[in-house]
């Protein structure tokens, strides 16, 4: 009886730390670099500046900027519309096409018992992305925080999906950790 509740248990827990293990691996991992000797609280509005490496699409450059901009108001800045902001707001956007492989294992038995294990591993293209979001100082245009994630799987059925949770992870980075 106490080595069935031990196995539940062990079950349990393999279980709850695989569920874990998947978050955290489909999670992108962000960079955050920042200026340490900055106010940020400073900081109350922003404007737009072009992007270092706009999105070929255009809807994704759409998508990019009204996401980013319900997640700054969010975080309390308001957008200055004559372009006089605090900070000026860019990103730079790349997605591109890489090869994601799936490894599968197999075993066979040859005549005479002997047994023979193989594995295999099936390609398949995917479609990569990357954003980094950049603050620069309004005064003198230098860049005060940066963010970015590195590039991610992305489906192409999910891409607005994906768009919104890159940007509120990367936003989720703002104002950054005071030293």
């Amino acid at each position: 009886m106490a080595s069935r509740r031990v196995l539940a248990l062990l079950a349990a827990a393999s279980l709850v730390t695989s569920f874990v293990l998947a978050q955290q691996l489909r999670m992108p991992k962000v960079d955050l670099d920042y200026d340490k000797a900055v106010d940020f609280s400073a900081f109350k509005t922003y404007s737009w500046k072009d992007p270092g490496a706009a999105a070929k699409d255009p809807q994704e450059h759409t998508r990019i900027i009204w996401y980013v901009e319900r997640a700054l108001e969010k975080k309390g800045l308001k957008k200055a519309s004559d372009g006089s902001g605090d900070l000026f707001v860019r990103y730079f956007a790349k997605a591109q096409e890489g090869l994601r492989g799936t490894a599968s294992q197999g075993e066979s038995s040859l005549p005479g018992g002997a047994g023979q294990l193989t594995t295999s591993v099936d390609f398949s293209k995917v479609m990569e992305g990357a954003l980094i979001l950049e603050f620069q100082r309004g005064s003198d245009e230098k860049a005060v925080w940066r963010a970015g994630t590195q590039h991610v799987p992305i489906d192409k059925k999910r891409i607005d999906a994906a768009t919104a949770d890159a940007v509120r992870l990367l936003v989720s980075k703002y104002p950054p950790p005071k030293p």
